[in-house]
Parts: C-alpha cells; sequence; structure tokens
C-alpha cells in the first residue's frame, strides 16, 4: 500500500552528520540532507510518543539454564565487561522483566541461581525478577530478592496471573501497570539487542496504524517460508504494507549508541486472516508482543472459557498459547470492532528459536536437527559445537558452569527459512572467522555505478555508499559480532560516464570530497579515466589507489558503448574487487547493505549473488499514478520488493517474472564472467537476463537476504517508466529463451508455444481464449517437471514443496480466469456430467487440489446464476 513519507528527512537520518556540508558540493546538487533533517524532529510527528512507554518481559523456562542464559546474553543487557548500560542510552529502563522457571533438580536450581547472581551483581537499570513454579528444591530456591512476600502460591496460572497483572513503583514511587508485554521461551536467541527488538515492536503497535495492528511477531520476516514445528511449507502472505520507523527510533534514542537503527529500520505490516501456518498464529509465546489490556482481555476469555469447562487454560505455558489463540478466536468480533486485523513482522531476522530439545510433553512438536532450517552451507566449522548434543540438558549445564557461549555472529550470517532451527553454534576461543576476505592491495568491494543522467539526486546516492565505510570506522570492532576479518577497510568505487551531461559525476565525486574531508584516516584517490585510450597497468593500480589502511579509490571511465548494459561490461573490467555491489546513481543505498553483504558472501562461498529488498518510492508527483499530488521534500512509498530466501525457489519464480531488484545486488565478479558478462544487445532488461542466465547454469546460486538494502527511486526519467513498452517486451523474449532451454533439457522440445504464451504465463488475464488457457496450462506443467527434472540433484525437498505449491497456485489462477472469463459461453467445458467433459485447465486444477472443491464450487455456483 503506498504511503506518504518525509523522504529527505529519512535520507538525512541515513546519512548522519558528516554529510553536513554536502550541499556545498555544486551548484545542482540535491539539497543537503543536513539542511533539511529538522523535518523530522522530536516534536514534529504526532502519531509517535517521545519516552518509550514501559515494557514487561515475561519469560517461561524449564530444566534449561543454560539457555536462558544464552536468551539473556543475545538480548544485551550488559555489555561484555559486565558494566551498566548508560541509563540515559537505554530503551532498558522502561522494561521489568519477570522469569517464570521450573527447576526438577538442584543442580538446575543452582543453575538459576547463578544467572540471578550475575544480573545482581552488576550496577545495571535491569532487573530481574525470579518467580519459581512448583516445589523449590534446596534451601538456594532464588528466595529473598526475588520472590515476593505476598505471594500466595506458586502455580503456574497464579504466577502468570502476577507477573501480567502486578504493578510495581516507577522512579516516582508511584505504581504503574505495564503498557505492553512480551512473551518469550528460554529457547528464543536474538539476532539485535532486546532495545532494538522492543522499539520495532513498540514504534509498529504505536505507528499511524496503531488502531490496527494487534500484535508484533519478532520471530517471522519475509523470508519465513517453512513451519518446522508442523513440518510443512509456510509460505508468507503478500499483502505487505511497509513502514519506515525512523521517525519513531530517532525519538526513542537520542544518542548515537543506536545509531544504525535510528537510521534503517522499518516492519511489515499484514492481514492477520490471510496468512497461514505461521503468518496465522497470532498469540506466540516465542516473541509476540501485545498491548497489556489484549492480554487481560485474552486470559479473562479463557477464564470464562474454564468456567465451562471445568479446566485451567493458563496451567502450562505450551496450554496458555493453545487456549490463547483460541480466545483470539473468540474474541475477533472485539478486535475486528477495534480495527485490530493487522500483525506486524520485523523487515529481517530479529530472532530464532533453538527447537533443539523438549522440556514437556503436551505439544509434541519435533525437535530440529543440526542444520534444519538452514537456506545455505557456510564455510565456517566448530567442531566443539558438532560435539555437544543439545537434548543432553545435563550436558547443556556443563556448558553454563564452564561459561561457554552461543556465536552469534554466525546466526546473523547463516540464512533460515523456518524460526525454529536446529543449529548450536558455541563460541571458538581459539579461533576467528575463518572465511575468504580481500588480500593485498586489491579492495574489499567495488562498488559499480552507471551514470546517464540525475543530477538531482547523485549527491544522495554517492553519499549513502561513502557512509557505509564511514559508519564501519566510527563503531569499533566487536570480535564476537562481526569476527576479526570482517570489517571494510577498502572500497572501490567504478562510476561509469553513459553519456551524462547533466554534471551528475562532478557533484558525486565533489559530495565525496567534502564528506571525507572530516576523516583524516581515510584516503580518497580519484581517478579520471575518460581522457585515457586504455586500462591502466593492474599491477600500478593498486599502488595509486591505496596509500593507507583505511582507503577509498574512485575510478571515473567513459563507456565504450551507448546503453547500461555496456555501461556495466565496462565497468566490471575495471573493478579490482572480486565482490562487486550494484549501484543506481539516483537510488539510496540503506545503512549497513555493503557489509552485510560482504559477510556473507565471504562466509558463503557457494552462492554468487546475494541481493536484498527495495523500498520503491517516488520523491516527485505523478498523479497520472498516485492521484495525489506529494510536496517536492516528501517521498510516496509505491510498493517494496520482497524477498525470496530460498535459492532454488528463487531459481523457478525467476522464469515468471524478475524478483531480484538490480541496485540492490552484491556479486561475485567471476561468476558473472564466465557467462559472457551483460548481454548488450538487450537495452532494458540486462539484468533479467543475466539472473535467468545465471540460474539455469546453478539454480541454487541466487540468494536474496531479508532487509532493506536499496531504497529504489521511481521518477519520470527512470528507465522503467520512458521504455516500459521495451523492457516489458524484452522481459518476455528473455522469458521466453530461458523456459526454451528448460523445456530442452527435460527432453520437451516438441513443446510449441510462442511470447504469447509467455505473456499468459505472466499475466492470464491477458488470454483471448479458453483454448489459449488450456495451452498455457499445458506448457505450465511441462516447464514444472522439466525443471524439477533439471535441477533435481540440487533442489532441497522443501523447495520441490514450494515449487509444487506455487504451480498449483498458478493453475488455479488460471482456472478461475477461464470461468470466470469464458464460463458463460462454455458452461459445459466446466461440468463433469456432461458430453463434452470439463476442459483441461478446471480438471487439471482439480486433480492436482481436490482439497479446494469450496472454491471451485463457489466459482461454478456463479456462473449459474450469470449464465
Amino acid at each position: 500500500m503506498a504511503e506518504e513519507t518525509d523522504f529527505i528527512g529519512l535520507i538525512s537520518s541515513f546519512l548522519g552528520p558528516a554529510s553536513d556540508d554536502v550541499a556545498g558540493a555544486a551548484a545542482n546538487a540535491a539539497p543537503s540532507p543536513s539542511a533539511v533533517s529538522s523535518t523530522i524532529s522530536k516534536d514534529d510527528d504526532d502519531d509517535f510518543n517521545v519516552l518509550p512507554p514501559s515494557t514487561r518481559v515475561l519469560i517461561f523456562s524449564k530444566d534449561r539454564p543454560w539457555q536462558l542464559q544464552q536468551l539473556l546474553r543475545s538480548m544485551k543487557l550488559i555489555n561484555n565487561n559486565n558494566d551498566s548500560l548508560d541509563d540515559d542510552a537505554s530503551f532498558l529502563q522502561h522494561v521489568e522483566f519477570f522469569i517464570i522457571f521450573r527447576a526438577t533438580t538442584l543442580e538446575f536450581v543452582e543453575g538459576y541461581e547463578q544467572i540471578r547472581q550475575t544480573y545482581d551483581k552488576v550496577d545495571n537499570p535491569v532487573k530481574l525478577c525470579f518467580l519459581c513454579e512448583g516445589e523449590r528444591i534446596g534451601c538456594a530456591a532464588l528466595d529473598a530478592p526475588s520472590i515476593p512476600d505476598n505471594m500466595e502460591d506458586n502455580s503456574f496460572s497464579y504466577l502468570l496471573e502476577y507477573a501480567v497483572n502486578t504493578s510495581t513503583p516507577d522512579a516516582d514511587h508511584a505504581r504503574r501497570t505495564p503498557s505492553f508485554v512480551m512473551f518469550l521461551t528460554d529457547d528464543c536467541v536474538f539476532l539485535e539487542s532486546l532495545d532494538i527488538v522492543l522499539a520495532h515492536a513498540i514504534g509498529s503497535l504505536q505507528y499511524k496504524q496503531k488502531d490496527r495492528v494487534f500484535n508484533f511477531l519478532t520471530r517471522l520476516h519475509p523470508g519465513i517460508s517453512r513451519s518446522q514445528t508442523r513440518d510443512c511449507i509456510s509460505p508468507s502472505p503478500r499483502d505487505w504494507q511497509y513502514h519506515s520507523l525512523v521517525p519513531y527510533l530517532n525519538n526513542v534514542f537520542d544518542t548515537d549508541a543506536h545509531a544504525s537503527a535510528k537510521r534503517n529500520d522499518g516492519v511489515y505490516l499484514y492481514t492477520t486472516k490471510s496468512g497461514s501456518i505461521e503468518w496465522n498464529y497470532p498469540f506466540d509465546l516465542s516473541g509476540g508482543v501485545y498491548r497489556h489490556n489484549d492480554v487481560q482481555m485474552i486470559l479473562k476469555q479463557i477464564r470464562t472459557e474454564d468456567e465451562c469447562i471445568n479446566q485451567d487454560g493458563l496451567a502450562h505455558p505450551n496450554t496458555l498459547e493453545v487456549r490463547g489463540n483460541k480466545a483470539v478466536l473468540a474474541l475477533n468480533e472485539k478486535f475486528v470492532q477495534n480495527r485490530k486485523t493487522l500483525s506486524a513482522i520485523p523487515s529481517r531476522p530479529l530472532m530464532v528459536i533453538l527447537a533443539v530439545n523438549r522440556v514437556q510433553d503436551i505439544c509434541r512438536a519435533p525437535i530440529a536437527g543440526s542444520g534444519e532450517g538452514r537456506v545455505t552451507i557456510g564455510t565456517i566449522t566448530n567442531e566443539e559445537s558438532d560435539s555437544i548434543d543439545p537434548t543432553n540438558l545435563s550436558a547443556l549445564l556443563k556448558l553454563l558452569q564452564n561459561g561457554h557461549h552461543l556465536d552469534l555472529r554466525r546466526y546473523l550470517l547463516t540464512p533460515y527459512n523456518s524460526s525454529h532451527i536446529g543449529d548450536v553454534f558455541l563460541c571458538d576461543q581459539h579461533n576467528g572467522l575463518q572465511s575468504s576476505v580481500a588480500q593485498g592491495p586489491f579492495p574489499d568491494v567495488s562498488v559499480l555505478i552507471p551514470v546517464h543522467s540525475g543530477v538531482n539526486f547523485a549527491s544522495h546516492s554517492i553519499t549513502s555508499i561513502i557512509m557505509q565505510y564511514v559508519d564501519e570506522l566510527r563503531k569499533p570492532l566487536d570480535n564476537e559480532a562481526t569476527g576479526t576479518q570482517s570489517s571494510l577497510s577498502s572500497m572501490q568505487i567504478v562510476i561509469v560516464d553513459d553519456r551524462c551531461a547533466d554534471g551528475s559525476i562532478d557533484v558525486m565525486i565533489q559530495s565525496c570530497k567534502t564528506l571525507l574531508d572530516s576523516q583524516p584516516e581515510v584516503s580518497l584517490v580519484v581517478l579520471d579515466h575518460r581522457l585515457e585510450d586504455t586500462i591502466l597497468d593492474q599491477e600500478q593500480k593498486p599502488k595509486q589507489h591505496l596509500q593507507t589502511k583505511f582507503s577509498i579509490a574512485i575510478d571515473v571511465i567513459s563507456s565504450k558503448s551507448p546503453g547500461v548494459a555496456s555501461a556495466l561490461n565496462t565497468g566490471l573490467k575495471h573493478c579490482r574487487s572480486e565482490l562487486v555491489a550494484r549501484m543506481d546513481a539516483d537510488d539510496v543505498s540503506a545503512p549497513h547493505r555493503l557489509i552485510t553483504q560482504l559477510r556473507f558472501l565471504r562466509a558463503n562461498p557457494s552462492i554468487n549473488v546475494v541481493g536484498a529488498s527495495a523500498v520503491i518510492f517516488s520523491s516527485e508527483a505523478d498523479e497520472s499514478k498516485s492521484g495525489c499530488t506529494l510536496l517536492p521534500h516528501h517521498a510516496h512509498i509505491v510498493r517494496t520488493s520482497l524477498t525470496l530466501l530460498d535459492p532454488g525457489f528463487m531459481a523457478w519464480a525467476m522464469l515468471f517474472t524478475c524478483n531480484l531488484a538490480h541496485p540492490t545486488v552484491m556479486f561475485r565478479k567471476s561468476a558473472i564472467e564466465v557467462i559472457g558478462g551483460y548481454d548488450e544487445s538487450i537495452k532494458c532488461t540486462e539484468d533479467y537476463d543475466l539472473w535467468l542466465r545465471l540460474s539455469d547454469k546453478d539454480c541454487r546460486s541466487i540468494l536474496c537476504l531479508p532487509f532493506v538494502g536499496v531504497w529504489h527511486r521511481k521518477h519520470n526519467r527512470s528507465n522503467s517508466v520512458t521504455n516500459s513498452s521495451a523492457q516489458k517486451k524484452e522481459a518476455n523474449e528473455a522469458c521466453y529463451r530461458a523456459i526454451k532451454q528448460i523445456l530442452h533439457e527435460g527432453n520437451n522440445d516438441e513443446e510449441l508455444f510462442d511470447l504469447d504464451h509467455v505473456s499468459m504465463l505472466k499475466d492470464p488475464t491477458v488470454a483471448s481464449s479458453l483454448v489459449s488457457i488450456n495451452d498455457v496450462a499445458r506448457l505450465l506443467v511441462n516447464i514444472e517437471s522439466s525443471f524439477l527434472h533439471r535441477h533435481a540433484r540440487y533442489l532441497s525437498g522443501h523447495e520441490i514443496e514450494l515449487i509444487q505449491h506455487d504451480c498449483n497456485a498458478r493453475i488455479g489462477e488460471l482456472a478461475t480466469i477461464a470461468i470466470s472469463k469464458f464460463g458463460e459461453n462454455n458452461p459445459n467445458q466446466f461440468k463433469f456430467n456432461s458430453n463434452e467433459g470439463p476442459c483441461y485447465v478446471w480438471k487439471l486444477w482439480s486433480d492436482r487440489l481436490p482439497n479446494e472443491q469450496f472454491q471451485r464450487l463457489s466459482l461454478l455456483c456463479h456462473l449459474a446464476t450469470t449464465s
């Protein structure tokens, strides 16, 4: 859904204080971000509370003190030196923690006591209240400091009601109840600090759509496509709305301690009922965040139902979750009446759940094995981690006693398509991150930017790239979080002059110089090759470019021929790094985009191209599209390109549409060169053709990470606007070539199809007859069988399920259009008892999806009433 937002203010928050003087780069440069940074201020945005409201975090744990310790550690409640956090910089001063734990042996009790003492010893605003469920074993069962004197009993239901409803004194000694409640189980692991996660959650629950958002589901993100607990695929819904949380984060975080969160975060909203399985589980104890009054309403509903069935629905965390979801359904009318129909999820992974053991027997969820949920296998190894049996709770207790911790960096580097995973990665205290890094004089990454025009946007584009580098220099190296060899110490920017005549390149270079004037430790070398006839000698170039430890080299070259493909091939020859990032002169890279992709490619050598999500926006009024006039300093969010995390499924989906935004990618130069680079005969869709050829060679070579990497600008001079007809034609031709190759490999050479069939595959509504729809359905089935045959050795079982699910959905769409568009003139074609028999696509849908008879019956009834 389109949304209006203050984009210049957003860019200002992206770029940070180092860009203060960019406005003087050139007379025609875009307005300085700092010059308009006041457009987002503390008091200007009425949609957000200035101060973060109080939040209560409830954690449930049984016999897993080590996993509880790792959960608390991943929250970053205290820093690595056990020092207290800065109260002024911490969101956590508004958070209360209640841990309801159950220990069945004295050893487990002592483990929980060790954790409590760790946090009590620290002079820290964060205090943990431990509530012991059931029989207290041993005299040291966390008594005086944690158990309230007025506790009447220690059943789970009583402790739960106490933790949810008790009021606590604030700084003025007034009693208060929380505004929000977060539920957690001890097998959760955060990938960001708790204050960042809660800022996402509370920001989404307080945003413009606050009256419609019911929950924030921390464990989900756009890359989730599987349910480990139910052992089935769980495709995400597609009715997304993207919302930037930058204004809220600016309100909450006053210091630079959370600079990255302030400049690069948003959430997705979707209609809860449109989801299924993982996406339609509204009451979630593994990371769900709710308004306090909604939680009270759910608990009251469970108690009301208990009186009728004589049960205790609050007696156990699992029964609480099951009954809680039933209560949400029962209360659905009230929630709908209050317009609470949306769920919010983060735009990037914030949590994983280690489903590696089981401590209860109510819900017999399967245990995840090592590697389960992992999309790709990296090169990092850890023999000690592999030797641990995570199902043995006593063995895990020894990890607590011996001071062993989870290696959080590995979870950040490993993409998962399920929130429940089976990997237990322990820190290796002897060896750093072993990965492929740039060596010698070559840069860590080359950024390739073709420039034809865009003087009004060029400054923002290049500054967003330079700030990726500056941000890495500003923050101290954290060996645990990033690894000792994962920093971005050198960068090459290759600007290709594609007949640029508006001064954009001069603006870009001047912006870089101005920005880096405040960074004396960074060496900037600019070499303009446009007057040279040949490429510089490769032996001499590194000496000229890299003069200090931290360096940025800018090479400006002329394209040999007109067109983007030629410019990219020319620029690729000048890229000296094996890892090349694409960027356009009118887009904006989100903070940490480059370092995120760089670390991923280093850790996952089997992947050749990694992309990201893109927020497509317009900064100009376009009444023909939006129907409204926007102020020049505002942006109009048109849509968001979502990621497909599973590479095999992405290769399949690529046959029908380009699902990889070109400006978001980073790729291995050698992989592009080996297939001949960009096809210069293609003028508009050179990227789509490249991805199709690369996917045909290796169906697992392209992957999209679930995070927003680029803000992708659409304007009247965009290629997709000025050449939309040519772009559509070339895209269909690229699909035709790819499908023809797939059918040839699958021994389906006899299949006859043309560009019209390809067009109908992409958009079935353009079908001109029932015969043509039947032909396209046959073609689709042949493509599916040929694709699965062609890549059988490389596709995972999960990817095969996703492909079959997608193919079934496409068949259902074809059948629906067939009866809706042509059923009135061919009614007997949709009856199984007629002499003619059902048409091919209708029977195909019935055979492949017998459980969708209700949808077919609905369509037949509609046909009967309109014929």
